[in-house]
């Protein structure tokens, strides 16, 4: 009988270890996947200023902007279109350098106009866009934007995760 308290204590001490580890601190995978979840609820709240502080001084995207000028493109798309959702459909985070730099991608699927629901009915997924990105880490624990370049891309050009993630969203797609 002694045997299967030892055995059970074992366990509960290695599932609270465990357990510890796991909500310690954050990794920095997971606070760079906070960040891109930050600017995804930011821009669809269209908070230009919340936005803005997410972008390093230092910042340029492919075509040269800064984020100043970043920030106007995505303002200006923003007041084009009403009710604005941002699927983050995949996300794949670089090593952490010893500059505290990553590099990040994503696939995310934008969408506006109609409620939610009638999206999903009608099965409107939105457009797809590829996003390569350079984040910094700023301060113990913020992240930057430093770089970013994108595209939009095409239902087959989706990673199997994005895929995955929007057959969860519109199933039946």
């Amino acid at each position: 009988m002694r045997r299967p308290v030892r055995t059970t204590a074992a366990a509960a001490l290695a599932l609270t270890a465990l357990l510890s580890a796991a909500c310690g601190r954050p990794s920095d995978e997971s606070r760079v996947r906070g960040l891109l979840e930050r600017a995804a609820a930011l821009a669809e709240k269209k908070d230009a200023a919340g936005l803005g502080d997410l972008f390093a001084p230092d910042y340029r995207d492919f075509q040269g902007r800064d984020a100043e000028g970043t920030l106007r493109l995505i303002t200006g798309y923003l007041d084009r279109y009403s009710h604005i959702v941002i699927h983050l459909l995949a996300v794949r985070v670089g090593d952490v350098g010893p500059d505290g730099r990553a590099s990040v991608e994503c696939e995310v699927s934008l969408s506006h106009g109609a409620a939610e629901v009638l999206r999903r009915l009608i099965r409107y997924s939105g457009e797809y866009y590829g996003f390569r990105m350079a984040v910094r880490r700023e301060g113990a624990k913020d992240w930057r934007f430093t770089a970013a370049e994108w595209q939009p891309i095409g239902l087959a050009e989706l990673s199997p995760e994005a895929l995955a993630v929007l057959k969860k969203l519109f199933p039946g797609l």
